[in-house]
């Protein structure tokens, strides 16, 4: 007598419950064996599907059984070949690997080719099965019929949830523990910023691909799984960046206590767990004071540039459109203390409210990079001389236009080069100009 291992299955839990179906194929491959000299050793069962490419996954009895055929070099017996699988892929990799079974309907002298016109003859019974069972089905749904979880009352249906949801939630505790330490290891490293920093949550995740490390599912960390992985350890890790919403709440209040900070004052002022950055600072005070600008008519009629001292020509705006007859003096007390409240830079702000258009726009592009619209060319045809243009004796110096401006030379034209004018001062006397 030679020792084979016996193996057997049915696909739902009915037929096991009820064991008929065990207890056919049981007495098939005894017949088998008293037949053929075969001696079971070792009976082995599952109560699963027979579909699909997995079934050393789905099946431990299966695997359990060709695991120790393969130990005592004996074969597998299955009474019918659709009951150790219905998918051709798995019984040919069975054949591949030359994995010795038998089937009790065939006998032992069966080729590999009777075995994988079989093999293919199950598996499209099965598909068959499969869409006898959803028309069936389909049918009995449009008679009113129910099926699975309506068939039971609410309270096993939540019982069963319940359960399911602990089932998942202790099968991720276990997975979170095969990964401890690396956890650990990666939260424990140094932030780009400095050790007192902590790390952020991507940069984690990017040292332990860089060490080749692959996710309990075989890809690639990223930082939202690390700290979710964290969490379930108990670790909670410190977050390496402050969330947006946070940190502009927290620039609109600095601004508000301190309407004239700029970007590197706002980047040295506590009040955050972590430097928001050079990009950062001028983005979020850039949107702030736009916000105020937008609110501001005059300022939008004006076109000021973005900077920190919007808010004081904002205030200066709002305060002629209240009081025009103000002096330079009144508004800056009005406006009380400050960074900038120079009489003359006030007094220029007063003329820009006034004139409804900034100051840089009569200096030329040599001041500004302004330029005039292709309609206002047209209109100002016959346009006066630049200042810069003009020599101290009067003369225009552009090829284009020779003209002469008439009365003594403006104190604008007497600065110095690269404050005001373009010539240096020039001494005159009575009998001529005077060397430089």
């Amino acid at each position: 007598m030679k020792d084979a291992i016996g193996y057997l299955r049915v696909s739902t839990q009915e037929q096991g419950r009820s064991g008929l179906g065990l207890a056919a194929q049981r007495h098939d491959i005894e017949a088998f064996g008293a037949r053929e000299s075969f001696a079971i050793k070792q009976w082995h069962q599952d109560i699963q599907t027979g579909a699909g490419k997995d079934a050393l996954l789905l099946r431990p009895g299966l695997a359990t059984a060709l695991k120790e055929a393969r130990g005592a070099h004996c074969p597998l017996v299955v009474s019918r070949l659709d009951r150790l699988s219905r998918n051709v892929h798995f019984i040919s990799g069975l054949m591949e690997h030359r994995v010795h079974f038998l089937v009790a309907a065939f006998g032992q002298d069966i080729d590999n080719f009777t075995l994988h016109i079989y093999a293919s003859v199950a598996e499209q019974e099965r598909k068959m099965i499969s869409e006898r069972i959803k028309a069936a089905c389909a049918a009995r749904k449009l008679r009113g019929a129910k099926f699975g979880f309506q068939l039971i009352s609410k309270a096993r249906r939540m019982r069963i949830t319940r359960l399911g949801h602990v089932s998942i939630q202790k099968a991720a505790k276990e997975r979170a523990e095969a990964y401890r330490l690396q956890v650990e290891w990666a939260f424990r490293q140094s932030s780009r910023y400095g050790s007192g920093r902590p790390i952020s949550f991507q940069a984690a995740a990017d040292r332990l691909n860089d060490r080749g490390i692959p996710s309990p599912f075989g890809g690639s960390w990223a930082g939202g799984q690390l700290v979710r992985y964290a969490n379930r350890l108990g670790i909670h890790p410190r977050p390496g960046t402050v969330p947006q919403d946070k940190v502009k709440e927290w620039v609109r209040k600095t601004l508000e206590d301190n309407p004239d900070i700029t970007a590197y004052d706002l980047r040295n002022t506590p009040g955050l767990d972590h430097p928001i950055g050079v990009e950062n600072s001028f983005r979020l005070l850039k949107a702030c004071r736009m916000g105020e600008i937008n609110r501001n008519r005059t300022s939008k009629k004006i076109g000021w540039k973005i900077d920190c001292r919007t808010t004081t020509r904002i205030r200066v705006s709002q305060l002629l459109e209240r009081r025009p007859s103000l002096t330079a003096r009144q508004v800056i007390v009005a406006l009380g203390p400050g960074l900038y409240r120079k009489p003359k830079w006030i007094e220029q702000v007063m003329q820009e409210c006034k004139q409804g258009y900034p100051f840089h726009r009569l200096q030329g592009q040599r001041f500004s990079s302004f330029k005039r619209s292709r309609a206002e060319m047209r209109l100002n045809t016959t346009r006066r001389p630049r200042h810069d243009k003009v020599r101290p004796d009067g003369k225009n110096g552009s090829a284009k236009m020779r003209m002469v401006v008439s009365g003594p030379s403006p104190v604008y034209l007497s600065q110095t080069r690269g404050f005001r004018g373009r010539y240096r001062k020039e001494a005159t006397s009575a009998t001529g100009p005077a060397s430089p």
